[in-house]
Order: structure tokens, then C-alpha cells, then sequence
């Protein structure tokens, strides 16, 4: 590897000393994206308290805790280890409770984290990394990271947040307490692949032969955390992806939301898991809460009061957040028999929110047990009678995430209410209420239909998404929703349609085309509309719309024409299932909130249907408008052209 004398030119300082800056060994290349063997595995989970600290040690080290408590490890002190220096750690591999784990230094990554930020490595052991549980051997698995590793005097090194998971390695990268302490406090720089080389891998022969394998020409990623969204179930679980990966890219956890990485939700409870958060323990940090859940599961790696520590490398690398923490009951860690997706902690259960966490950094993530700040989305669903047969709630803790939050939670409304993921039709209602920079509030209702023959799911959400994000993106103030309520009326498992047809005159008690017709001045006549129902792309039959009456003035002359439109915006998602992004007409024509709220207000829905009578005048010409409701989603127009007879 490199010449062991290397540890050398970092030798540890007294606590408090000052340190002379270490030379800069190279320059190397970063890239954004990474390589080949060494795979950074995002990992996370809880908290207990670490084995007793000696006096000695409490007096020589500083503390991870602003009152002094919680000693831990200098970086300067960890790379001056020789080789198999023991640690220990803890972590949940099932229900809630951390268990131990061993492991050995290896060395440390030459600013792996940032300019001068310092990875370090350990081989790490226990029953369920070994295999030795009667498993196969899981390695470093997702949902570990965060947890927290100690000096053999107990005293924090810092959390689990890199690994070799792909093949199941037992070697851990681990960001030193001293970064995570600092969380909020300071920037680091991100770095998405660190490649190992003779230059930045600084072992001894001792930690070479710790490690067991050659990592010479390696490259180290910040690993996968377990993120789960949405309910269980394999098609409902790619139903969630497939949305959250509509999220606009400029929303704060775009990269997240659009990564369709999610796994099926375990169920949140508001009673199931009702330990406190420990170190070493599971933590739920979620997006979303109730019966739409949308986060990443990890291991805390520090508490100190009511403030935690968490996962040791970021989620989103939001910087500052507002996301939800919660604690999780594990049912197992599944090993990864392929050597392609890694190891993973399966979650059983997620509890209710209990704090928000508020920084998302580079070194890992921070927040505060107590106070919960979010705003509700509610779906209630009724059948095409009107009666209510089903309702859901969900807590968004940011705004960004009010338009994947309410297409989601309508979505999957509709999906297990029509118990099919393909055809549907409904109508979804909803109104949004909001407060705006001087503390005034408001709110907006609307209405459309939504038809769809292959993704009547994704699409039925769309329409009130779109209004949450023209509010949530808009720039002209700093307004904010504080609630969405939403009512879906499914009216057939069925994608329907009405095409406008025909415009019809009652002629002798009978209905017949208007176009062609011959028609006198100063007469009224009873007129009526005609559209083509279309169910699943097939003809239906005719529906015939209520008569409406129309009188040609008494100076009406040569000709004249009854124009029927529909409203309807063409829906639909391409064959594969991909929909568009979520975008705000109404804001890139608005001059300021009021303007923009006005056009959202004043959306027609698209079952409505718009006439339009002209005809000639002895001097100049007539115009009358007609509105009317349609049977549901409407379509397509027709134009009747009709001469006026001469009296």
C-alpha cells in the first residue's frame, strides 16, 4: 500500500493544542460520479448509551456535547492508530433495540469529506455482518449508517456511512464525531466519488492486513440509505415512484423524490413504536407522515439533550430542512445474495413523528426531538352516488413537497379504492388554503374530471399538484399552503369519454340536425347538444344533452352558425407510464399573488361545454355565448351551419 511512515506526518495533538496544517500530498480529480468496487453505503438507525468513559479520558478529550459529556476521538488522534486498534459500535438489525458490534482501524482516506476532511476505515464484526447468525453474511447493509463507533475507552470516533456493500465486505467508512459535531456550523465539500489510490489511502501494514482486501484502486461513494414511500404492495410501490419522479427538479429533494429508489412503506403508527430515539437505534426521517410516508430509514448516532445526530453523510444535502424524525421497528436485515443491490434493513413498522430534523449536510444530518411543524393533505373518496366510502391523511413537513404529497396520497386513493391500477374515471375537487407573507389567509376551490385508460391513477392527482405548485413555486412573496383538501368521486372503473357530436332542433316533436336546417327570423327554437360516449376507446352510445332555447332577432337574414366546444385539456401519460412534470401556467402569466391566485380560482373544469349562436343581421351580426355542465370528461367540437329564410 504506502510506506507505514507516512503516519508520521500526522501525529496526534494535545487536546486544546494548536496543530500545525498538514501537508497537501496531492491533487486528485473528482468526478460525480463514481466507480467500481468501493461502494459508499447511506445507512442509519437509534441510540444507547456507549461503555463507560474513564475520568482520564473525559479530562483529555473534548466533548461531542455542548455541556462537555460524550467525549469523543480527534481525527489528528485516529490517524496517528496503528493497525487493529479495537473499536466497538452499536446497531439494529431487528425490532428496536441496538446490539454490539466489534471491529479494527484500518486507516483513513486522505479528505475523502472535503479539503482536509479525513474518512476513516474499519473492518467491523457481528453475527449479522459475519453471516455467523445462520444467514449469509450481510456486510455493511443500508439502514446501518449512523451508526455510531467507539474508542475501546468509549469515547465517539464517529458514524458508520460508507461501505464495500456490494460484495457484502465487512469495511466501513466512518465520518469522524468531529465533522458531525459541526453540522449547521460549518460547510464541507461534496464529494460523490473518492477514487483510493497510493496517494490518499494512508494504512500502515498492520491496517492492510486488517482489511483482508485490496482496496488500492477503489472508489468510495456515499452508500444507498433504505427509503421507503407509499404503501405496500409491488405495483402500488411503482405507482409511488413513478410519481415522486414527476417532482420538478427544482423542488428541494428533487434528487430524492425523482431517484425511484423507494421500497414499499412499512405502516406508521401512532402507538406501534413508542421507544425514544437512542444511539445506535433506528431513526424514520420522512418527508411525509400517516397513511403517505416518504423518507429514509438510517441509525442515530448521538443525542445529546434533545438534539440528534444522524446518518453520516446527507439525504438530500438540503442544507437547511424541515423534515420529520420518528423512530422504526426493524423486522430483519436481508442479506444480498446477488452482490448487485447490497444488503438492506427491512423496516416493520415506523412510528409517529417526534421531533423535526433541520439540517441536511455533507458530514450527516442533525434535528430536535419536540415540536412537529407540518400542514395536512387529506383525500376523501366517494362512489359515483356521493357516499363517502374512504379517507386518507398525510402531514407534509415542507412545502416543496405539496405537489408530490397530494398526487401521491389521490393516487393511491384511487388505486385501492378501484382495486386497479389501468382505467378509471373521477372527478377530483379540491381546495387549498394558504397564508401569505403579512399573515393573511386564503383559500381556492376547483374541480376536473380525469379519465384514463392506462394510468388513471397517476393522473387523477394532477390537478390539484398543479395548483399546489404553481402556490409553492410562485416568487412573488413568501406565501405558504397550510392545508389541501381533496374530495374524489370515482365514477366508473372505466376510461369515459364524450365526444361533442351533434347539434340537434326540435322539429314537430321530433329531434333532428340542425345543420343544414332552415330557420326564420323572430322564431325561437328548442336546441339541444349530442355527444359520443367513448368507454375504454370503444364507441358507448349517444348522450343527449338538456334543450336549450334560442330566439333569431326579427332582423336576422341570410345565415348563420351554432358552434359547440369542449373546455377538456388532452390527459394522458406516455406508454411507459412516465407523465409530465408538474408546471404553473397561471404564474408565468401572473403579475403578482393576487393574479395568480385570481387564475387558479378561475380555472373552467373540463366538463364543461361552451356554445357560441352567430348569424347575420340586416346591419352587422348577432353573437350569443351558452355554458353548460357535460356528462363528464368532454371533448372535441361541432359546428351546425343553418340559412335563415327571407320573410
Amino acid at each position: 500500500m504506502i510506506d507505514p511512515t507516512e503516519e508520521g506526518r500526522r501525529t496526534a495533538a494535545a487536546p486544546g493544542a494548536p496543530t500545525t496544517p498538514r501537508p497537501r500530498l496531492s491533487t486528485r480529480r473528482r468526478t460525480s460520479r463514481l466507480g467500481a468496487l468501493l461502494t459508499a453505503t447511506a445507512l442509519g438507525v437509534g441510540m444507547v448509551a456507549a461503555a463507560p468513559v474513564a475520568p482520564s479520558a473525559l479530562a483529555a478529550s473534548p466533548g461531542f456535547c455542548t455541556d462537555g459529556t460524550q467525549p469523543y476521538v480527534p481525527v489528528s488522534e485516529a490517524r496517528a492508530w496503528v493497525g487493529g486498534e479495537s473499536v466497538t459500535g452499536l446497531t439494529v438489525s431487528k425490532g428496536t433495540t441496538p446490539e454490539g458490534f466489534t471491529g479494527s482501524y484500518i486507516g483513513f482516506i486522505d479528505d475523502a469529506l472535503g479539503k482536509d476532511k479525513d474518512l476513516l476505515l474499519f473492518r467491523l464484526s457481528n453475527p449479522t455482518i459475519d453471516g455467523t447468525n445462520g444467514l449469509k453474511p450481510a456486510g455493511i447493509w443500508a439502514g446501518m449508517s449512523g451508526s455510531p463507533v467507539y474508542a475501546s475507552d468509549g469515547r465517539l470516533i464517529g458514524a458508520v456511512a460508507y461501505s464495500l456493500n456490494y460484495d457484502n465486505l465487512p469495511i466501513a467508512g466512518v465520518t469522524p464525531a468531529e465533522y458531525m459535531k459541526n453540522i449547521g456550523n460549518t460547510g464541507l465539500e461534496q464529494v460523490a466519488r473518492v477514487p483510493l489510490t497510493k496517494g490518499n489511502l494512508k494504512t500502515t501494514t498492520a491496517g492492510a492486513k486488517v482489511a483482508g482486501a485490496s482496496l488500492n484502486g477503489s472508489a468510495l461513494t456515499p452508500v444507498k440509505t433504505v427509503n421507503v414511500a407509499g404503501p405496500a404492495g409491488t405495483k402500488q410501490n411503482a405507482f409511488a415512484n413513478r410519481t415522486l419522479a414527476r417532482t420538478p427538479k427544482t423542488a428541494s429533494a428533487a434528487e430524492l423524490l425523482r431517484s425511484r429508489t423507494f421500497q414499499p412503506a412499512a405502516a406508521q403508527s401512532t402507538s406501534g413504536v413508542t421507544e425514544p430515539l437512542v444511539a445506535g437505534g433506528n431513526i424514520a426521517v420522512t418527508l411525509t407522515s400517516g397513511d403517505l410516508v416518504v423518507g429514509s430509514i438510517g441509525t442515530v448516532t448521538a443525542i445529546c439533550g434533545n438534539t440528534v445526530w444522524a446518518f453520516g453523510h446527507p439525504m438530500t444535502l438540503g442544507g437547511k430542512v424541515s423534515l420529520l424524525m420518528s423512530n422504526a421497528s426493524a423486522a430483519m436485515v436481508v442479506p444480498d445474495g446477488t452482490g448487485w443491490v447490497g444488503s438492506y434493513k427491512e423496516v416493520s413498522e415506523i412510528g409517529a413523528p417526534i421531533g423535526m430534523i433541520t439540517q441536511d449536510r455533507n458530514a450527516g444530518i442533525r434535528g430536535t426531538i419536540g415540536a412537529v411543524s407540518s400542514f395536512p393533505v387529506t383525500v376523501n373518496v366517494q362512489n359515483p352516488s356521493g357516499k363517502q366510502i374512504a379517507s386518507y391523511a398525510t402531514k407534509v413537513a415542507d412545502q416543496d413537497n405539496a405537489a408530490p404529497a397530494v398526487a401521491t396520497l389521490t393516487g393511491q386513493a384511487a388505486f385501492e379504492q378501484l382495486d386497479q391500477v389501468g382505467a378509471g374515471t373521477g372527478k377530483v375537487t379540491w381546495t387549498i388554503s394558504y397564508r401569505r407573507a403579512n399573515g393573511a389567509t386564503g383559500t381556492f376551490t376547483n374541480s376536473q374530471i380525469v379519465s384514463d385508460r392506462s394510468y388513471f391513477p397517476d393522473e387523477i392527482g394532477t390537478p390539484p399538484a398543479e395548483d399546489a405548485w404553481a402556490i409553492t413555486s410562485q416568487g412573488f412573496e413568501n406565501a405558504t399552503i397550510t392545508g389541501i383538501s381533496v374530495t374524489l368521486k370515482l365514477l366508473s372503473a372505466e376510461a369515459v369519454s364524450y365526444q361533442v357530436k351533434q347539434v340537434q332542433r326540435l322539429n314537430k316533436s321530433k329531434w333532428s340536425a340542425l345543420d343544414g336546417s332552415k330557420l326564420k327570423p323572430n322564431t325561437s327554437y328548442s336546441l339541444r347538444n349530442v355527444y359520443q360516449k367513448t368507454s375504454n376507446g370503444k364507441p358507448a352510445g349517444t348522450v343527449n344533452g338538456p334543450a336549450y332555447t334560442i330566439k333569431l332577432s326579427k332582423s336576422a337574414k341570410s345565415k348563420g352558425t351554432m358552434k359547440v366546444s369542449s373546455l377538456a385539456a388532452e390527459q394522458g401519460c406516455d406508454p411507459d407510464g412516465s407523465c409530465a412534470e408538474w408546471g404553473s401556467v397561471a404564474e408565468s402569466i401572473s403579475e403578482d399573488f393576487d393574479m395568480l391566485v385570481m387564475l387558479l380560482d378561475s380555472q373552467e373544469s373540463n366538463d364543461r361545454v361552451l356554445g357560441k349562436l352567430n348569424y347575420k343581421l340586416k346591419k352587422g351580426s348577432s353573437t350569443r355565448n351558452f355554458a353548460w355542465t357535460g356528462p363528464g370528461l368532454m371533448a372535441g367540437s361541432t359546428t351546425a351551419a343553418f340559412t335563415i329564410a327571407k320573410k
